[in-house]
């Protein structure tokens, strides 16, 4: 860990102890990005400007994931290091902090120095051919010194002032033994930096990845576009299938009779309409429209009755949506989940 000033360590110590008592960062730090457990902030130290990681563990799922394995803080920090031990342009490390009670996960907190950012519009990134293969560099120089890194959009490659590519968000990697990756993580690589990439051509894309020797050859073209189907069909459900868990968007209450799945915020006036599994497909499809066309849902909760209790689904219609509205509604809703999330434009 750096040695860092101790004007430094006070602030990090006094930030530290806020986030353990009331589970949020202190007054006067930006907020960049959040979920529901994690968030990421900006502030200055002292020494220069920072960013911090925090993550809390309000939900059963996330204490039992975390229950045995190391905190996040702690593993991405280690993740980090080991990138730059390899010479890879990636944030430093300041401090880590992290803290169990009774056993169980609590609080997680990260602090990086921030990097030094190009301007928008580097003259190196105008050509995505060129951004693709700068990032396909990256990835294949990871994989070499045995971090596989499983979230290579290129939203976690960023252009330094300098003009190094660089990489953030090392939560979800792993180590494996360093040298040349076999054909599976080489693949896996591979559809994960085009997996949103939706508006490149596969056969010129192939051709930077052999380049760059992610992929051994032309031959291997048919398994990358396999691959790169599943990725992006596993992604596209995870996103959606969010609509049926506590996140940043939604909540859940289990109660006797079932449970309630709705969206975050006062439902409002309206009313509860009972359907069957059709209606089930009515809330995961207009999840899937929305995600894909911005298809505003009209129906802001769900509820499912326990099988034992013979079962049903009901939905939250608000007022003033008139009877005559929802059937359409439900079998558009419901088309766009039964089509994988496919021409939804036309529902």
């Amino acid at each position: 860990m750096t040695s860092l000033p101790a004007a430094d360590l006070a602030q990090i110590d006094a930030l530290w102890h806020t986030f353990v008592a009331s589970g949020e960062v202190a007054a006067g730090w930006q907020r960049v990005q959040g979920r529901l457990v994690r968030a990421v902030h900006r502030g200055v130290l002292p020494s220069g400007p920072v960013h911090v990681k925090t993550m809390a563990f309000p939900r059963a799922k996330d204490r039992l994931r975390y229950l045995v394995r190391a905190l996040p803080a702690a593993h991405e920090a280690r993740m980090l290091r080991a990138v730059a031990a390899a010479g890879i342009p990636c944030p430093e490390v300041l401090d880590v902090r992290t803290l169990r009670r009774r056993g169980l996960p609590f609080r997680s907190m990260l602090v990086l120095r921030t990097m030094p950012l190009a301007e928008p519009g580097h003259p190196a990134d105008a050509d995505p051919w060129q951004r693709l293969r700068a990032e396909a560099e990256l990835a294949m120089a990871l994989l070499r010194a045995g971090i596989v890194h499983r979230d290579l959009h290129t939203g976690n490659f960023v252009r330094l002032a300098d003009g190094r590519l660089a990489v953030l968000d090392l939560q979800s990697a792993s180590l494996r033994a360093p040298g040349p990756p076999g054909r599976r993580l080489a693949l896996a690589a591979a559809a994960r930096l085009l997996r949103d990439r939706t508006g490149l051509d596969l056969e010129p894309a192939c051709a930077v990845l052999v380049a760059v020797g992610l992929l051994a050859d032309g031959s291997d073209a048919a398994g990358l576009e396999r691959r790169l189907r599943a990725e992006r069909a596993h992604f596209e459900r995870t996103r959606v299938c969010r609509c049926l868990c506590t996140s940043t968007e939604f909540t859940v209450a289990t109660g006797l009779a079932g449970r309630t799945f709705q969206r975050r915020g006062d439902l409002g006036p309206g009313r509860w309409v009972r359907g069957d599994r059709t209606f089930f497909h009515a809330w995961l499809g207009q999840r899937a429209l929305h995600l894909a066309t911005g298809r505003t849902p009209l129906f802001p909760a769900m509820f499912r009755k326990w099988w034992w209790l013979g079962g049903g689904v009901a939905l939250y219609v608000p007022a003033p949506c008139s009877d005559a509205r929802i059937e359409p509604e439900v079998r558009a809703a419901s088309a766009g989940w039964t089509r994988r999330y496919q021409g939804t434009q036309q529902a």
